[in-house]
């Protein structure tokens, strides 16, 4: 009887056991993005497990730097945006020479998954996931399941590799200095088109350093980044050739009106002789989220009796 008794109870555990994995779906292909500090604005990748807890209603993010447990409830926004990127990562830095620099320049497709929850204090909170594109379909699939009304996709595309030599601000020269401390936020203006552009830094050692990356507007230069900064000008509506250049150019159309709002990455991937660009829109939510990890970019064109200077000054913050 005693022994019948400890079967059941090992095959009660085991059907237990079973169900509760039934109830749970992991992906552990995924990274987390967060800011070091509200000190340390650098931003950091960490390898992260999604999981799905349908048994207690929960979505769980298992990482040591940035965990994340919150009820299904609590969760207000998602937002699915594609990620183009470098490879890079340890890997690469750890295989070092030729094998190491080819593994680093390869791009990479990912999707970014940036989500809004209630805090227990009720506060709004945000969180960044980047979610391996083999997992990404299974991911979309069950977000959309769970949140019909409160998720979406960011319908936007990367811009195509341009011939630099159109641009006819190609070879302005600029002064370039990371502003830690003072870090203005865009605001929308009625009368203008804001444009705002941020440059992902590959790694948080990165930031602030580098070459310049350049954003053009039709025939001059309104923005300059480096890895990890970001800036923004208040453009005229109207049709524009929006470009990012740095060895190569990448970019492409967009009609700009007056009191809306266009946010931009400046992709960055290995080059020759010195790091390659593209340019890709996103949502504001993501770029935002991005904007918040990294330093304003206070940059001037050198030559200050040049009349595109003293444009571009007028495209920045009043």
């Amino acid at each position: 009887m005693l022994r019948r008794a400890f079967v059941a109870a090992l095959l009660c555990l085991f059907a237990s056991v079973g169900l509760l994995q039934a109830q749970q779906i992991a992906f552990n292909k995924v990274k987390t993005r967060f800011y070091k500090s509200d000190k340390d604005r650098r931003m950091v990748d960490k390898d992260a497990e999604l999981v799905f807890d349908d048994a207690e209603r929960r979505l769980i993010v298992r990482n040591g730097d940035r965990p994340l447990n919150v009820g299904y409830d609590d969760v207000q926004k998602i937002v699915f945006d594609v990620s183009y990127h470098m490879r890079g990562g340890g890997m690469s830095q750890v295989v070092g020479g030729m094998v190491g620099a080819a593994m680093a320049s390869a791009k990479v497709n990912d999707y970014w998954c940036y989500l809004e929850y209630r805090d227990k204090d009720g506060s709004t909170r945000k969180y960044l996931l980047e979610i391996d594109k083999d997992n990404a379909e299974a991911v979309l699939e069950k977000v959309k399941a769970l949140f019909p009304e409160r998720q979406m996709m960011a319908d936007y595309e990367q811009y195509p590799e341009l011939d630099k030599k159109m641009l006819n601000d190609l070879d302005s020269k600029h002064d370039f200095d990371n502003e830690k401390q003072d870090r203005p936020l865009p605001v929308p203006r009625a009368d203008k088109a804001l444009v705002v552009v941020v440059c992902p830094s590959l790694a948080a050692r990165y930031a602030g350093k580098g070459i310049q990356f350049k954003f053009h507007a039709n025939d001059r230069v309104v923005a300059v980044n480096k890895w990890g900064t970001y800036s923004y000008a208040y453009l005229d509506p109207g049709e524009y050739v929006v470009a990012s250049q740095s060895e190569n150019a990448g970019g492409g159309k967009v009609k700009l009106e007056a009191g809306q709002e266009y946010y931009f990455f400046q992709d960055t991937f290995m080059g020759t002789w010195k790091a390659k660009t593209g340019l890709s829109r996103h949502s504001k939510e993501l770029v935002m989220y991005e904007l918040e990890g990294t330093y304003y970019s206070d940059w001037k064109r050198k030559s200050s009796g040049d009349p595109q200077s003293a444009a571009a000054a007028a495209l920045r913050k009043e």
